[in-house]
C-alpha cells in the first residue's frame, strides 16, 4: 500500500507550539530527539523513540531508516519556482524513511501528526514533525547526526566572487608537499588535506565530481565525516554565495575564513550587489572563527571588519590582510614582475621579512590568490622558507588561466613557434577583465577573445562583459555558453547589446565551430582566449548535460589538423 500525504490548502496556518528542551535523558547522536534537539515540541510528537540510519533532503537518496528533511524552497529570482521537499515526501516513505521533518508554510495547512504506510505486512505510522525555518536547521541537524565531524579538522572557508578555486587548491596543493616532505623525512603518516569547491571534493589529487561549488547541508557534512575518518588534518572550502543564503555550511566549524574580492555575479539569484554582498559577510560571522584572512585591496574589506567589531566573538579573531596597494598590510607585495615564464615579486610580511616569489604561474590576479595562499598557511604556523620553496612548484588549476599545451606530435610544430591557447573559467566582468588584461603582456600579435554567457543566469553581465571584451581584445567571437533553458540566439543578441560597434565581431552560435574557425585563422604570436566553462567538461542545453570541453576541443582541432595535412603530404 503507498502513503498518501493531504493535497495542502492556501489557508493561515496557527502559530507553532513554543520549543521545549528535550528531558535530561541521554540520547544517541543519531536519535531522533538528539538530531532536533531545541528545534521541536516534542510534547505534541508520537512515535519519537526513533533512532536513525542515514538523513536526506533528497527524497531519491532515502534508504529505510532515514529522517527526510522536507524543507521549504529558498530560491530567488529565475529560482523562485523550485517546490517545497514536502512534495516528495510521499517517494521519501516509499523508500524507506521512518520520518518527515517539514518546514511549515502559509500555503501548507492541515498536515496530519503521522502518515501511515504498509512494510513488510504490517502498518507503520511516519511521523510528520513541523520544524520551523527548517532549510537554517539542516546543517546543524548533519552535524549532530555525524558528530560535528569539523571540530577535529582545520577548516579554511574561501569566499568571493573570483579566486575561491585557484586559492583552495593553491593551499592545497602546498600542504600536500609539506606533508609529503615531512612524511619522507619522518617516515611518519602524512597530514592529509582534503578539498570541497567548484572541481570536486576529496583528498587533493583525489578529486570526484561535484554538481555544486558547496554541495547541500547534508552532504558537507557526510564529506567532512568521511574525511575525518580518513585522518584529515584540514579541509579547504570554496564557500558560495547561495551556499551562504541556503544555509549549506551551517553547522560547519570555521576556523579560518577568506575574502578574495567582491564584483558582479548572481544577480539572477541574489537580485541586488547589497544583497549579494550581504549573503558574503555570513562567513566572516561564525563564532568557531580564529582568523580571517582579506584581500585590503577591496574596499568591501572594510565592511567585513566593520560588521565584526561588536561581536564577542571578534575579541580571539586574528585579522589578517593582504595587498599590493597598502604596505601596511600584513602580506604585501612589492617589485611584481610578469613575463611568458610566469610570476615574480618580493613579499613583505609586517614591513620587514623580505622574501622573493617565484612561480610559473601567470596572470597578474593570481598574485593576490597566491598572497592569500601564504598568508592563510603562514599565520597557521606553516614554515614561510618551505612556503616559499613550494610557491615556485605551484601547478596550474583546471580551466584557470590553463594554457593548452600542445605536443609537437598533435600540432607537428614546436610549441615555441604556436599561438598561446588559454581556457580560463572567467565568466564575470571582472573576471574576463582580469584574464584580458593578464593576457595583453604575452601577446605579440592579435589578443582574440572568445566567450558567451550562460543562460538562467544574471543577464544584466550579458553587456557588460561585452564591453569590456571591445576594450580589452583586437578580435572577439560569441558563441554559446551553458545556455541552459535559454535561447542562445537570444543570449547573444543581449551580449551584442553591449558592443558599440559590433561589425568585427563575429557570431557563432556552435561553440566547438566557434573554437575550430577561430583556431584555422591564427597566427604566431597571437593570444587565444577561451573563456566561460573552465574545467567544464559538459555543455548544458534545455535539461541535458552533453559532454563537451574546451580543452578537448582545442587538442582534437590540432590532431585533425596534423591528419589533414599529413593527407596532403602524401597525395
Amino acid at each position: 500500500m503507498k502513503s498518501q500525504l493531504p493535497i495542502a490548502r492556501s489557508l493561515n496556518r496557527p502559530l507553532a507550539k513554543p520549543i521545549k528542551k528535550k528531558a535530561e535523558k541521554h540520547y544517541s547522536h543519531n536519535h531522533l530527539q538528539s538530531l532536533l534537539d531545541g528545534f521541536v515540541d516534542f510534547s505534541g510528537v508520537e512515535n519519537c523513540d526513533l533512532n536513525f540510519k542515514g538523513l536526506s533532503i533528497n527524497s531519491k537518496k532515502v534508504h529505510e531508516e532515514y529522517l527526510f528533511l522536507a524543507c521549504a524552497s529558498v530560491g530567488h529570482g529565475l529560482q523562485k519556482d523550485l517546490q517545497h521537499g514536502i512534495a516528495y515526501a510521499g517517494e521519501a516513505i516509499n523508500l524507506g524513511a521512518s520520518c518527515i521533518a517539514w518546514e511549515p508554510m502559509t500555503e501548507l495547512e492541515d498536515m496530519p501528526e503521522s502518515c501511515s504506510v504498509e512494510r513488510h505486512g504490517e502498518m507503520f505510522h511516519v511521523p510528520l514533525i513541523q520544524v520551523e525555518a527548517l532549510h537554517e536547521k539542516v546543517g546543524e541537524i548533519a552535524a549532530r547526526f555525524y558528530q560535528h565531524p569539523s571540530h577535529l579538522l582545520n577548516v579554511i572557508g574561501i569566499t568571493g566572487t573570483n579566486g575561491k578555486t585557484s586559492i583552495a587548491h593553491f593551499i592545497a596543493q602546498l600542504i600536500h608537499a609539506q606533508d609529503v616532505t615531512e612524511k619522507n623525512e619522518s617516515k611518519g603518516a602524512a597530514k592529509k588535506c582534503a578539498v570541497i569547491g567548484t572541481l570536486g571534493n576529496g583528498f587533493y589529487g583525489q578529486l570526484e565530481a561535484g554538481t555544486h561549488t558547496t554541495p547541500d547541508a547534508v552532504t558537507v557534512q557526510e564529506l567532512i565525516a568521511d574525511f575525518r575518518d580518513k585522518q584529515a588534518e584540514t579541509l579547504v572550502m570554496e564557500v558560495s554565495s547561495h551556499a551562504l543564503s541556503q544555509g549549506r555550511v551551517n553547522g560547519v566549524e570555521f576556523d579560518c575564513a577568506i575574502f578574495t574580492n567582491l564584483t558582479r555575479d548572481h544577480l539572477d539569484y541574489h537580485g541586488d550587489m547589497k544583497s549579494y554582498a550581504n549573503e558574503k559577510l555570513k562567513l566572516f560571522q561564525f563564532s568557531s572563527l580564529k582568523q580571517i584572512v582579506l584581500n585590503q585591496d577591496d574596499s568591501f574589506s572594510k565592511i567585513i571588519i566593520e560588521s565584526i567589531k561588536h561581536d564577542s566573538y571578534s575579541q580571539k579573531l586574528s585579522i589578517i590582510r593582504y595587498s599590493r596597494e597598502d604596505r601596511n598590510a600584513e602580506y604585501f607585495a612589492d617589485s611584481i614582475s610578469l613575463s611568458s615564464e610566469g610570476i615574480s615579486f618580493t613579499l613583505y610580511i609586517n614591513d620587514q621579512a623580505a622574501v622573493e616569489i617565484k612561480t610559473s604561474i601567470v596572470g597578474d590576479f593570481n598574485i593576490d590568490n597566491i598572497l592569500a595562499s601564504i598568508a592563510a598557511l603562514h599565520s597557521q604556523g606553516y614554515d614561510l622558507d618551505a612556503i616559499v620553496s613550494r610557491v615556485g612548484k605551484l601547478a596550474i588549476v583546471p580551466g584557470r588561466m590553463e594554457k593548452i599545451m600542445l605536443p609537437s606530435s598533435e600540432s607537428g610544430v614546436l610549441q615555441d613557434d604556436l599561438p598561446l591557447i588559454v581556457v580560463d573559467y572567467a565568466h564575470t566582468p571582472d573576471a574576463i577583465e582580469k584574464v584580458l588584461g593578464a593576457l595583453r603582456a604575452h601577446t605579440r600579435g592579435q589578443l582574440i577573445c572568445l566567450f558567451g554567457c550562460g543562460g538562467d543566469r544574471d543577464k544584466g553581465k550579458r553587456p557588460l562583459m561585452a564591453e569590456i571584451a571591445e576594450q580589452l581584445a583586437d578580435q572577439i567571437i560569441v558563441t554559446s555558453d551553458n545556455p541552459r533553458t535559454e535561447s542562445p540566439d537570444q543570449i547573444i543578441a543581449d551580449i551584442m547589446d553591449g558592443f558599440k560597434n559590433s561589425k568585427n565581431v563575429v557570431i557563432e552560435v556552435e561553440r566547438e565551430k566557434a573554437i575550430y574557425s577561430t583556431l584555422s585563422s591564427i597566427n604566431t604570436g597571437d593570444v587565444v582566449l577561451i573563456a566561460g566553462k573552465g574545467h567544464e567538461d559538459y555543455q548544458e542545453i534545455n535539461g541535458q548535460r552533453l559532454p563537451f570541453s574546451d580543452k578537448g576541443c582545442v587538442h582534437r582541432f590540432y590532431k585533425e589538423h596534423l591528419t589533414k595535412r599529413s593527407g596532403e603530404a602524401c597525395k
